[in-house]
């Protein structure tokens, strides 16, 4: 080896990580030898290239830790015979396609997680499959998030919890055969765009229980879910503490014939459901009226309308609440309301009355016209009113003049 040149040497033109390569120590200025794995393992301290196992650090009573501010390179079906990972402070994991980069434990505890963490955990392009894929919780970590990029969940049967992260978001990513993602303590958003959901059997793909706190929002938009009998989309607890219009899906399809929404419906507060297939979509309404009403309103001076008396009956109410003769908007979004009202009134022969809409106690402008009384009974419509919703104490009533 010291007399041949390197010209005069057999050509090898493919490695593997036992093969041997000559160096010159520094040093010394000698020819030493390592192996290929050594080499590559020691081209960056930062960046890890992990074709096996033998690639990331050694475990320790069955946990591999891994290190901080380190970036794994996951480039084949990685199996951990047993381990498993706990990733450290911006610890990232990244492959070249969840199609054929994964990370698996073959016997490892269906009850043990395949990756922990408490910090941020950066993972793109990567497939996981375990029977308990996570436990991320970031309690007394402040500011720390989640950012996943084209991350399927593979035939796992509990995909885990998340909790206590100030952000969540994954995009372009899989559940395949796989449900159970939990959100739980306090978190600030939450973020599912250009997702598919195709759950277990028997299971719920994401769960939001009643100690959860979201801070900002759950948005789901651009995704769908495939639900079979048996099966449920979503699961948010009516008593999870989520901002009011907070909870959000935009153009999301449910299909397969199982249970897509579980707890929060369209109408409740906390929800804003729009262009969706599969479930109702949350619209604005409010609808209340009288019938025989036999309290008079007395008009006390000519021209001076006023509220008009008895008790009204509420219809359907959907970000609206209802109290006599008043529709209160309780919804989070400013909007344009449409407005309409008709009354059948009783007074005497001759006289001039008419009805209008008050947004706050005022007179919308316009809608509100005077017809003259004939046998002492009239049919009046305020007309059509369009109101915007500039704060959250809108409130809209008849008056009668």
């Amino acid at each position: 080896m010291a007399n041949s040149k390197i010209s005069g040497l057999p050509l090898k033109t493919s490695l593997i990580d036992t093969d041997y390569l000559p160096l010159v120590d520094s040093s010394d200025v000698t020819t030493k030898r390592s192996t290929f794995r050594d080499i590559r393992k020691s081209l960056y301290t930062d960046f890890k290239f992990i074709q096996s196992k033998s690639d990331f650090p050694t475990a320790i009573s069955g946990v591999i830790y891994l290190e901080d501010n380190v970036t794994y390179f996951i480039t084949s079906d990685v199996d951990l015979t047993g381990d498993r990972l706990v990733a450290g402070r911006n610890t990232t994991i990244i492959g070249g396609s969840s199609e054929n980069c994964f990370i698996r434990s073959t016997g490892l505890s269906a009850s043990s997680p395949l990756i922990s963490s408490a910090w941020s955990l950066p993972i793109r392009n990567i497939g996981i499959t375990h029977a308990l894929a996570l436990n991320l919780n970031a309690s007394g970590n402040a500011n720390q998030a989640i950012d996943w990029f084209g991350v399927n969940f593979v035939n796992c049967a509990t995909i885990g919890t998340v909790a206590n992260y100030s952000n969540f978001i994954m995009t372009d990513s899989a559940f395949l055969n796989s449900s159970g993602m939990t959100f739980d303590g306090t978190i600030g958003t939450i973020g599912f765009t250009q997702c598919l959901f195709d759950g277990q059997a028997l299971g719920t793909a994401i769960i939001i229980p009643s100690t959860a706190t979201i801070t900002r929002r759950l948005r789901i938009i651009y995704s769908s879910f495939v639900t079979l009998s048996g099966e449920t989309s979503l699961n948010v607890s009516l008593t999870a503490t989520i901002p009011t219009e907070g909870y959000i899906l935009d153009t999301v399809n449910f299909s397969g014939g199982g249970t897509y929404i579980s707890g929060v419906q369209f109408d409740n507060n906390k929800a804003l459901f729009s262009n969706c297939r599969g479930i109702a979509n949350t619209a604005t309404v409010a609808n209340y009226y009288m019938t025989n009403n036999a309290v008079a309103t007395d008009v006390i001076s000519s021209g001076v309308a006023v509220k008009a008396a008895g008790a009204t009956t509420a219809g359907e109410f959907i970000k609206f609440s209802h109290s006599n003769n008043r529709a209160t908007y309780i919804g989070a979004l400013t909007q344009k309301f449409l407005v309409t009202s008709t009354m059948t009134l009783v007074s005497g022969n001759n006289n001039q009355i008419g009805i209008y809409v008050a947004k706050n106690g005022v007179i919308i402008d316009g809608p509100g016209t005077l017809h003259s009384t004939d046998q002492g009974r009239e049919t009046l419509s305020s007309g059509d009113g369009e109101i915007r919703q500039d704060n959250f104490d809108t409130s809209n009533d008849n008056r009668v003049q």
